[in-house]
């Protein structure tokens, strides 16, 4: 597929001046970048008001854009192959935000519960749009504005010598694209979407010698409104709060969140997915006399998936299983994996190369 032939840039990086708590002190200035396929993702935060006793808030602003590829199966059997499913995407995002926390976690040093508040807005331009039948709201393109509330605990403790991680994250979410935002300018939008996410590390071994923890994902999500009015970029993605400010939104639908099933696969209205996977990182090697490290890693997968087949029922007929490994790169704070895949409902296996975490 095109997106993988090209080999990208993707860093995940943070920044943040200080470990402020909410006792006292100074404003605190947030800085946060990610390189995306052909983009650039910027967020700027200020954690310094108290609007809730003993916690942070924190208020953002973020802003990016890209050129990207994508894929849409148009008939329920998804049987067409690649190069007649792809599409180019050029695409611009900005969100406004506030994350208030509600439960404030002194050893972390950061907020554990927070009710989070979103604006976004988007626009997608097509080249290739004959790749989407006649019909959806986004053949040609799409401008989008949306609402988003909800609820995020993050109690994950993660280690940046071993690159373990430890801890539960979770979170539920409502998005709303309604009609009054100027949903109908181009591309006439108008569904809303629920979401609930969990995720489970476990840290197994913390070590000179190696740092291996276990992760578990259940994500699942629901789109409700008209069929005329849920775009495919909304059909073919799962939503959930991630990685904010910026954050992973939305995550990748049933194909590509399943690993082995080419992104774009099996789009629908309701989608529940697991991902269990083993991560292994072994002693940094030296990259040069500079303070370069590169720190190598294995990991193991077995992913499941389930969809509606647009029918706004969940079916198990077939349930979605795939397998495979990966050889893991981790030069100055990302994680570049060479994978092979083994997509078990179809007896096919394939090689990609992904840049960060896969959750």
């Amino acid at each position: 597929m095109k997106g993988l032939a090209a080999v990208l840039c993707c860093l995940c990086a943070a920044t943040a001046l200080g470990a402020q708590t909410p006792e006292g002190g100074a404003g605190e200035v947030l800085i946060k970048w990610d390189l995306r396929l052909y983009g650039l993702d910027a967020a700027l935060g200020y954690r310094g008001l108290s609007l809730w006793q003993g916690a942070d808030t924190i208020l953002w602003v973020s802003a990016g854009g890209g050129y990207q590829f994508a894929n849409y199966f148009p008939d329920a059997e998804d049987t067409h192959s690649p190069e007649d499913v792809s599409y180019s995407n050029l695409n611009l995002d900005w969100r406004l935000g506030i994350s208030q926390g509600l439960l404030y976690g002194p050893v972390l040093k950061r907020n554990l519960l927070e009710l989070v508040l979103l604006y976004r807005g988007k626009v997608q331009r097509y080249a290739e749009y004959d790749a989407i039948p006649t019909g959806y709201p986004d053949r040609r393109g799409i401008l989008q504005n949306s609402l988003t509330g909800g609820l995020v605990w993050d109690g994950v403790l993660r280690d940046p010598l071993y690159l373990t991680r430890e801890g539960l994250y979770a979170s539920v979410s409502l998005e709303l694209v309604p009609g009054f935002l100027a949903n109908n300018l181009e591309g006439d939008s108008q569904y809303s979407r629920a979401n609930a996410l969990l995720i489970g590390y476990l840290s197994l071994l913390g070590s000179r010698e190696a740092g291996v923890y276990l992760a578990e994902r259940l994500v699942f999500d629901y789109l409700y409104g008209q069929e005329g009015g849920i775009p495919v970029s909304a059909r073919t993605t799962i939503g959930g709060l991630v990685d904010l400010p910026i954050g992973k939104n939305p995550l990748e639908g049933l194909g590509g969140a399943v690993r082995g099933i080419l992104e774009g696969r099996f789009d629908g209205f309701v989608k529940l997915v697991n991902n269990l996977e083993l991560r292994a990182y072994f002693p940094s090697l030296s990259l040069g006399g500079r303070g370069g490290r590169l720190t190598p890693g294995l990991l193991a997968y077995f992913d499941a998936g389930i969809y509606d087949k647009l029918t706004r029922k969940l079916s198990l007929d077939p349930v979605f299983l795939s397998t495979g490994a990966g050889l893991i790169l981790h030069p100055i704070g990302f994680d570049l994996v060479l994978y092979g895949d083994y997509f078990i409902n179809e007896n096919r296996l394939g090689f990609a190369v992904r840049f960060g975490l896969h959750y």
